[in-house]
């Protein structure tokens, strides 16, 4: 088979469809749903926790969902099964047009969640993983960084259309953009794999060689799940996963903060979550391309330590100078929700079973994205301000680099005593 056909290597395509997905399905999901509370709860008449259900339901549902959908794409025809499954999505989205009570919300809910466990995160990874051995950590952070620039350009946008035409249409408008323009440009550019192009993934054919890589396993190395499951390193690096993750939590309380601190406001807030909003899509980008050039351990540490810096300087932060630096540091280490789990699991744990072992780590990914601003709000209504919360991220930094450097270096025996057998 040929490595490429000329021209620009297909997997690059692919990567621009799943951006694609990521900047306007998963933004519309996650980001971008904030921009709804107000009208939709003032015009049902609803709570803002009723509302805020909705979003509970379709994390929990791609936890549960995650392992299935990982053990599935593996085995299946992924291009159709994202195909189907973004097309449910879409429709769901378009039909919140048509909510007028919870129960229906949460009924959507339900269906919108079913959509984006099989077309986004999890079937995104394991695709990018078949199509890029070379380059692997690039294409995965310009992917997730689609999610940091879709909130981006489409809050305005959407806000906009929120005021001018009322929030049901607005609904309606961006699922009939999505069917019209991201459903069939999944169905026609999204391949399983390279096989399906005639073509062999990009950097398959040459040695493995990235500097300082200390757990870089064969391409094809991996043990089934039910097997890792047995392995003390790999809950290892489930939980050390789980508990970089809690990290994040930092992103639904940090404009609360920034409001309530002395000569700030909510004007200074508001530009506080732009810039590390901005800065996050370099991160990202950047984060990618260090696990590419310097390695697992490097790129673990850019997530870890700037995350630690965020929450240090959260403690300290009284000026606007100081929120900059907060910014920066945020914006650089929030590149591991995204980036850590995908990335992380085919470099330590292999591509052999990929599909049903990232699946597995997702849900416990999920898992940590469901409870983490409760855990940190928890700390600020047991005290009334943020230094717990942010004295508890910075914990969670500093043992989460701990317990993936101890997988980084498990994971290497792992894979030496299973290609010595």
């Amino acid at each position: 088979m040929e490595k490429s056909k000329g021209g620009i290597f297909y997997g690059w395509w692919i990567v621009v469809a799943c951006t694609l997905i990521m900047a306007t399905f998963f933004t519309l999901l996650l980001s971008c749903i904030s921009l709804f509370v107000v009208p939709i709860t003032e015009d049902l008449g609803i709570s803002r926790s009723a509302f805020g259900t909705f979003s509970t339901i379709m994390s929990i549902l791609g936890m549960i969902l995650s392992p299935i959908a990982g053990k599935i794409l593996a085995t299946k025809d992924t291009r159709m099964i994202m195909s189907v499954s973004l097309l449910i999505g879409v429709l769901g989205y378009a039909a919140l047009s048509f909510v007028n009570n919870v129960v229906l919300l949460y009924v959507l809910a339900v269906v919108i969640g079913f959509g984006s466990a099989f077309s986004t995160t999890v079937p995104i990874a394991i695709v990018l993983t078949r199509w890029f051995v070379k380059g692997r950590g690039t294409a995965m952070s310009i992917t997730f960084a689609g999610s940091s620039i879709g909130a981006m350009i489409l809050s305005p946008i959407i806000s906009s259309l929120i005021a001018g035409y009322g929030w049901r249409m607005t609904f309606r408008f961006l699922g009939l953009g999505m069917l019209i323009v991201i459903v069939p440009l999944v169905f026609f550019i999204i391949r399983s794999k390279p096989e399906d192009k005639g073509l062999v993934a990009l950097g398959a054919d040459e040695v493995p060689a990235q500097s300082g890589n200390e757990a870089a396993a064969p391409a094809q190395f991996g043990l089934p799940l039910s097997q890792l499951q047995k392995k003390p390193v790999f809950w290892i690096y489930v939980v050390g996963i789980f508990v970089m993750l809690l990290t994040m939590g930092a992103m639904y309380h940090m404009a609360a903060h920034v409001t309530a601190l002395p000569g700030q406001g909510a004007e200074v807030a508001a530009r506080f979550v732009s810039i590390y909003s901005f800065i996050a899509i370099f991160g990202k980008l950047i984060m990618g391309a260090v696990f590419d050039k310097f390695g697992v351990k490097a790129g673990i540490l850019l997530g870890t330590v700037s995350m630690g810096l965020c929450f240090v300087f959260l403690l300290i932060a009284n000026s606007f100078a100081l929120l900059l630096v907060v910014a920066l540091f945020y914006g650089l280490g929030s590149a591991h929700g995204t980036i850590f789990p995908p990335t992380l699991t085919s470099r330590l744990f292999g591509t052999k079973y990929y599909g049903e072992t990232f699946g597995f780590v997702n849900a416990f990914a999920s898992l940590s994205m469901a409870v983490n601003n409760l855990v940190m709000a928890a700390a600020y209504d047991a005290t009334g301000t943020y230094t717990l919360a942010w004295i508890f991220g910075l914990v969670a930094a500093v043992a989460a680099t701990v317990l993936l450097f101890i997988s980084v270096g498990g994971a290497k025996k792992l894979a030496e005593s299973e290609a010595s057998v």
